[in-house]
């Protein structure tokens, strides 16, 4: 199946005509209430909360996501749908929900729940049928599931902590790259959902309908985000889990960086791709490499483990930065796949960020934002630079646990034309 530059789709409507930079929009109301589920309309984002609390159960809960969803964005199905068949040739159309078949009886019942009275709101039922603007179950799932069944994405990843940090707590820099659609259908529905579970709350910057965790943190200050790094073995699917959806139960269950880490990295969750998970806690930054198929380059067993600032790396592949660490699409510690040496974008963003640490001086939140957000000139393909600001950047985050405060930029929502300079929002969480 075809790679794309993706990772989740979710809904909403866009209609591009004439010209490429014009987009043309359907508006919903401003906002929707119901007993569980709020959601404001932000401009560039959906300010969503989820809130558990009030007795309703998952399926409940899916289902007022879902007439929420159509409230504020009446061509909801018609954008995942027009999505789904932009990122899936029509060839590959069946055979991607032979793959969520597989997936499904690893996933959670209360996530299933979700996904199914989300479904039952929408007009598709129980059949599939390619670009008919409507969404059926199954393409509720595979909606769900984007990232295990036809995986795809380009991040990057800087964190200070310690004497690196101005603020002697950790500063943490994260952007998402994903080909958001020729409609701009994911910067249409992108949103920030806070979920309120009884005796836990998490936030997750990610689209609307997604249930699973891209880029989130819960109220213990444990930040987690996951990006892909392929090795190109065969893809396989029987018995795997989600690891979004995963991330998102660790986040909920789990008050530590290294508990959330452990439960991710246990040896009986095995994902259909290989991946890195990115996390910070107000003292530290780490990254798990989820190595699940690729062979290791000692000829061993695949790896499985934490990188910490201070870690072994693969010959030829250096860091040497104390109180930081940083992370592009590649495995690095030392007897792991080498997918990064022969990856001319990962060492480009590889070097450059260490180039920006070549002063020795701490970073400031306003430094770590320049970083990820910088280009010399108008933003380029993320093949052809080594900038982590690129065309592909559908958001950067700003991060630091300690306070939980966040900053984002998001893709702008009516425009294809990328900003030159990205402008970032402050977003109270909690």
């Amino acid at each position: 199946m075809r790679r794309l530059g993706v990772a989740v789709l979710l809904c909403a409507l866009v209609l591009q005509i004439g010209c490429g930079s014009q987009i043309f929009i359907t508006k919903g109301s401003a906002n929707y209430k119901s007993s569980c589920v709020a959601i404001n309309d932000k401009g560039n984002y959906y300010d969503v909360v989820i809130d558990y609390s009030k007795g309703l159960n998952h399926k409940q809960v899916g289902e007022q996501f879902a007439k929420g969803i159509l409230k504020v964005i009446p061509d909801y199905e018609e954008i995942i749908d027009s999505y789904i068949a932009e990122n899936i040739p029509e060839i590959y159309y069946e055979k991607s929900f032979q793959r969520v078949e597989d997936i499904k009886p690893q996933l959670k019942k209360e996530y299933i729940d979700e996904i199914e009275g989300m479904a039952e709101v929408f007009s598709g039922g129980k059949s599939n049928v390619r670009m008919d603007k409507k969404l059926s179950k199954d393409e509720v799932y595979l909606f769900n599931l984007f990232l295990d069944v036809v995986k795809g994405s380009q991040c990057s990843f800087v964190s200070v902590y310690g004497s690196r940090s101005s603020t002697n707590k950790t500063i943490t820099g994260r952007s998402l790259d994903w080909y958001g659609g020729d409609r701009n259908q994911l910067p249409r529905i992108q949103a920030v959902i806070t979920i309120k579970n009884p005796g836990s709350s998490i936030c997750s910057i990610g689209y609307m309908g997604f249930l699973g965790v891209i880029t989130g943190f819960n109220d213990s200050k444990v930040f987690a985000a996951i990006q892909e790094s392929p090795v190109g073995t065969p893809y396989e699917s029987t018995g795997k889990r989600s690891y979004a959806l995963d991330l998102r139960e660790g986040l909920e269950n789990k008050k530590t960086l290294n508990e959330a880490a452990e439960f991710m990295m246990d040896s009986s969750k095995q994902y259909a791709a290989n991946h890195l998970i990115v996390f910070s806690d107000p003292t530290m930054s780490k990254v798990l490499e989820n190595n699940i198929s690729g062979v290791s380059c000692t000829g061993g067993h695949v790896k499985r483990a934490l990188r910490s600032s201070d870690s072994k790396l693969n010959s030829g592949i250096d860091w040497g930065i104390k109180d930081a660490i940083a992370c592009v699409n590649s495995f690095l510690l030392y007897g792991n796949h080498d997918n990064h040496t022969i990856n001319g974008y990962n060492t480009r963003r590889w070097q450059y960020i260490k180039e920006q640490f070549a002063d020795d001086t701490a970073k400031t939140p306003e430094d770590i934002k320049k970083l990820m957000s910088y280009c010399n000139r108008s933003p380029s393909p993320f093949s052809d630079t080594k900038y982590l600001y690129n065309k592909a950047t559908l958001n950067t985050i700003l991060f630091q646990p300690d306070t939980l405060s966040l900053e984002v930029y998001f893709f702008p929502r009516n425009t294809l034309k990328v900003p030159v300079k990205p402008t970032f929002e402050k977003i109270k969480v909690f």
